[in-house]
Order: structure tokens, then sequence, then C-alpha cells
């Protein structure tokens, strides 16, 4: 089987090439698909990645968010740990760990009822999920098991099978422009 590393740089190379409408188009639909999902409107809480490059774009799912009156919480990595804080607007946003933005206030998010959206290099159709090497998500997963997940990845990020470690955590569903996988 091929390893996780070439896995996330063939895919990670897929996606970086998506042109910019198709990105859009696809973004949207895969937003839309997000927030009417029984997960999302059932959260009082959205914790939700911030898109950077060619990540699925998660703006409209912040807003919506913030329209319906859900707490937003986005990510921020301190040294090897990453914890969700709240923010009100993307002005609460700045540059953070390798470029990626980030809430610049330090207000640490904690709710029970909480809809995590993450982003992934590669999926699998049983929802094993390969990251960007860190484990970040995997390490706050195991901290907060009750918080329900959502991955969101275009279709060609998913792939036939990917190889898994014990510590690694999947997502409860993971969402594309064409189809949505369910553990």
């Amino acid at each position: 089987m091929e390893s996780k590393k070439d896995i996330r740089t063939r895919v990670l190379e897929k996606r970086n090439c998506i042109p910019d409408k198709e990105w859009e188009d696809k973004s949207r639909l895969i937003c839309e698909k997000v927030v009417t999902h029984p997960f999302f409107l059932q959260a009082d809480a959205i914790y939700c990645y911030v898109d950077y490059r060619s990540e699925v774009g998660t703006r409209r799912i912040i807003e919506k968010a913030w329209k319906l009156g859900k707490k937003v919480a986005v990510p921020k990595v301190i040294g090897d740990k990453m914890e969700f804080y709240y923010i009100q607007s993307f002005e609460d946003l700045e540059e953070g760990y390798k470029g990626i933005p980030e809430p610049k206030q330090t207000n640490l998010a904690y709710d029970e009822n909480v809809l995590v959206i993450m982003p992934g290099a590669a999926f699998d159709k049983t929802c094993n999920r390969i990251g960007y090497g860190k484990g970040y998500y995997d390490k706050y997963l195991q901290a907060q098991p009750n918080h329900k997940t959502i991955a969101i990845a275009f279709e060609l990020q998913m792939v036939e099978a990917i190889p898994t470690e014990v510590y690694d955590i999947c997502p409860d569903i993971i969402i594309t422009e064409e189809k949505t996988y369910e553990r």
C-alpha cells in the first residue's frame, strides 16, 4: 500500500491544480451541504478551520453559523498543540502557523454541543483521513470524543484506501461536492 506521505503529496498536487472557478463552484456546493446537515443545524458551536491555499473554502460556513447565532471558533497552533478560539468576525484573524489564518485573541473555546469542520489532504470511503502530518486534529479530538465531526474535501481527494495507525481519528462524515461518506 502507498505510504501516507506519498498519498498526501500526490493528492495535494492534484488539489493545487484546481482552477479558481472550479474551486469556487465546488466549495460553494460543499458548503451548502454542510450548512443544511443536521450536525450543523443542531450544533450550538461550530469549530471550523479557515481555508488556506487550495483547501475547500469555509467562509460561507462560518458566515452562516454567525447568521444563525452559533458560536464560531477557529484553530490556533501553539507549540505541538492545536486549540480552538472564538472569533466574532474575519477581522479577528491574523497570519499564524505556516501562514494559516488564526485568531488574534486567545479566548479559548469550550462548548458541549460542537461540530468540528475538519480539513485534510486525503480520505477514503470508510472515512479514514490523512491530514498534513502533525496529528493536530487527532490529538485535539482524542481529548474531545463527544464532538461531532465533518471533514470537507473535493471528490478528487478521495482515494481507494488509506493506511491507518491506532491514534488516527476518523471524521463521522466526509462531504464532497459529489457525495457524503459516513462511517
